[in-house]
């Protein structure tokens, strides 16, 4: 106990853990704010029947799979393979993030659909 109050009496180690804390709030929100903005769009491609709601859809869906890969190929990559050596283990490794990415995307894509279409069916019932 009395280590774990010597570090938050620390304020090199507070300031270390303050910046991990909001990046890892300003990640998460950034997520939502995208789950949000492309669950919206998917609820009046729904209700509405105009080409252009469902396009802006589409487009919204790309962004949110932009900012998906960002997270699992731009930033530093999920170690599956450890540290693989040569080009084709590096490859490999960059593939099984891109399927990763695929596979999250496809489920928040999923869930969103799922979420709005419950939502539609809510709104044209009562």
């Amino acid at each position: 106990m009395s280590h774990f109050i010597d570090k938050l009496t620390n304020q090199q180690w507070r300031y270390a853990m303050g910046r991990r804390f909001e990046a890892l709030t300003d990640e998460i929100f950034q997520v939502i704010r995208w789950v949000l903005v492309v669950g919206f769009a998917s609820y009046l491609a729904r209700t509405n029947d105009q080409p252009i709601i469902l396009v802006t859809y589409w487009i919204l869906s790309a962004l949110l799979f932009g900012y998906i890969a960002s997270r699992f190929l731009l930033r530093p990559e999920i170690a599956f393979l450890g540290n693989p050596a040569g080009r084709l283990g590096r490859l490999l490794q960059s593939a099984l993030n891109f399927l990763l990415c695929i596979v999250v995307f496809g489920l928040t894509l999923w869930a969103i659909g799922t979420l709005t279409e419950v939502i539609a069916q809510y709104r044209t019932t009562h």
